[in-house]
């Protein structure tokens, strides 16, 4: 009875580890039906191989062949009801058994919303525009060609604080150029008013990312992640406004649709976001 109890213990130890060490980010269905088929026919094939040949190298290297098939095996099945919004933990229905048949079926068949979840994740914008420098902006810090800085804002102005021993950028040389800096032991600090600082976003031809989640444009926000192998681009209702001269500025590529609260552009092909990239930049 013991040792039954701390295997229940160790399993769930196991499982904990491995729902902390995925991130966010959703698979989709038919995303999911592709991408665990596939990992079957992997595993099957190793256990054929081992069965074959009794060769200890090869049995060593299908071993860790399979734990490695398993581990995202679990990532995927997540990522399945992220898409669902619903938490990693549910994973551990698989763990029950002939239940765990249903749950798999469930997991197949039922589609996730189109809308942007609270597991959603957003493509690395830094690697779609890689030829421009991008400014992620956060609650307290931004970052700009991975360098990072501190900022406050207080009435209306911000207050940006420069690590005196950091690495010299553009960035934060033409700040020092255009700005007087207050000095302490480790920061040089610089306040200038938000119509300043999005002034020097406009002069230093930055692309504002907020959160990293979403791509700010003028005064819209865009939202583009990757889904089912393809690209989606939504915009929330609710923060741009919705008019005939928006999608004409935007142009997007890939199938319009719309329901309440957003409008998508999906089944968008990774050349055609680039290219579409390169125009409107």
């Amino acid at each position: 009875m013991l040792q039954y109890f701390i295997g229940i213990i160790v399993l769930l130890a196991f499982y904990a580890i491995i729902i902390n060490k995925v991130d966010s980010g959703r698979c989709f269905r038919y995303e999911y039906i592709i991408k665990t088929v596939a990992i079957i026919g992997l595993e099957i094939i190793c256990f054929i191989l081992v069965a074959i040949y009794v060769w200890p190298f090869l049995t060593f290297i299908c071993f860790i062949s399979i734990m490695v098939l398993m581990f995202f095996s679990l990532k995927f099945t997540i990522q399945r009801f992220y898409d669902l919004n619903l938490s990693g933990w549910y994973i551990l229905l698989k763990l029950i058994p002939i239940f765990s048949i249903f749950v798999t079926i469930y997991l197949y068949f039922k589609k996730g919303n189109c809308e942007i979840n609270d597991y959603d994740k957003a493509i690395n914008y830094k690697k779609l525009f890689k030829n421009k420098h991008c400014i992620d902006i956060f609650k307290d810090i931004f970052i700009i060609d991975d360098e990072t800085y501190k900022y406050e804002i207080y009435l209306d102005k911000y207050i940006i604080k420069l690590y005196k021993y950091g690495v010299d950028n553009f960035f934060k040389e033409y700040l020092l150029k255009n700005y007087q800096a207050k000095e302490d032991n480790m920061y040089k600090i610089i306040e200038f008013s938000i119509d300043e600082f999005d002034n020097t976003i406009k002069e230093l031809g930055l692309i504002v990312i907020n959160n990293s989640s979403y791509l700010k444009v003028k005064d819209y926000e865009i939202f583009i992640r990757k889904e089912n192998f393809k690209y989606t681009i939504i915009m929330n209702k609710e923060n741009n406004k919705v008019s005939k001269e928006l999608y004409d500025f935007f142009d997007f590529p890939g199938t319009f649709y719309e329901d309440e609260k957003y409008i998508y552009y999906n089944g968008i092909y990774k050349r055609d976001l680039v290219e579409w990239v390169k125009n409107f930049t």
